[in-house]
């Protein structure tokens, strides 16, 4: 007897066989029998150190240590890698950065700023190494000069728009008495003539 595919599937699942074998009772009862064996003698076991509860002041620390590692992570996202073009130290994986980002929470657990760390950078390294340039000296144009040449633009392209629509003519091209030349003309009645 042939049965659709949903009737086949659902009259293996009845009869207990996946796949062509069949699965019987006293396998899947020996198979739970073997886990709960198993399992038994994990849950008696004492509870480690590390799932003890915590005091307050080991919280404390945690929450420091993270607070102190998202400070080092803004900072090393101002830093340039020395060693990988156009990524921070934050994004880069070179041991100079990892040894880097270790400097910035060595520094700022001994409570300097980030200006602070920054500058120790900067006079380590030079200029460069902050990613984002200082508004300040030859680097102020980066910020000054994209929106001098945006109002640079604008100027020009209003004074493009007056000058067009002052030379645009104000009476339509029929109206202004402009002639054609007789072989136009002729041209012209001939192909009207024809329609």
């Amino acid at each position: 007897m042939e049965c659709s595919e949903d009737e086949c599937g659902f009259a293996a699942r009845r009869s207990g066989t996946h796949g062509g074998r069949r699965v019987s009772r006293a396998g899947v009862l020996g198979l739970t029998t073997a886990l709960l064996a198993f399992a038994a003698p994990l849950a008696a076991q004492e509870p480690s150190s590390d799932s003890e509860p915590r005091d307050d002041a080991s919280l404390l620390t945690d929450t420091a240590a993270a607070v102190l590692d998202g400070i080092a992570a803004e900072i090393a996202a101002q830093l340039r890698c020395p060693v990988c073009r156009g990524q921070s130290v934050l994004e880069s994986n070179s041991d100079i950065s990892q040894e880097m980002q270790a400097v910035i929470r060595e520094k700022l657990g001994q409570g300097e700023t980030e200006a602070q760390i920054l500058s120790y950078f900067v006079g380590a390294y030079g200029d460069w190494i902050i990613l984002k340039p200082r508004p300040i000296g030859l680097n102020l144009l980066v910020y000054i000069l994209p929106a001098g040449v945006l109002i640079f633009g604008a100027g020009w392209l209003s004074m493009q728009l007056k000058k067009w629509s002052n030379t645009a003519p104000s009476t339509p091209a029929g109206e202004a008495g402009v002639r054609l030349g007789d072989d136009d003309e002729r041209w012209l009645r001939d192909a009207m003539g024809r329609e």
